[in-house]
């Protein structure tokens, strides 16, 4: 009977010790995961949300733009301090948009 509750204290160390290790594990997964994730996802989001805001300080009168909608048109003029845009989509028929809708210009 001594060796059999010898046996289970036994098991019972080494299930804790097994248990101690598994969580140490889950703290060292989850930094990695997240130094990953932003490498993986919010840097290059970040990167490309700049080149967007670069790309919408240089439009100018003229350019053809694609807003977000996928309305395509020529700039008529900024109004607002540049806040929106209007948009000539066909022959007399001008829209006007908020700047940060224009999703990229045309070449």
């Amino acid at each position: 009977m001594l060796n059999l509750e010898f046996f289970t204290s036994q098991i019972l160390i080494l299930a804790q010790e097994e248990g101690a290790k598994s969580s140490l594990q889950s703290l060292i997964i989850i930094p990695i995961m997240l130094v990953a994730m932003y490498f993986l996802v919010i840097l290059p989001n970040k990167k490309e949300e700049k080149k967007r805001k670069e790309m919408i300080t240089n439009l100018q009168k003229g350019d053809t733009v694609v807003t977000s909608s996928g309305l395509h048109g020529k700039i008529v003029e900024f109004k607002d301090n540049n806040e929106t845009v209007v948009l000539n989509v066909a022959a007399n028929t001008n829209v006007t948009f908020d700047t940060s809708a224009i999703l990229k210009k045309k070449a």
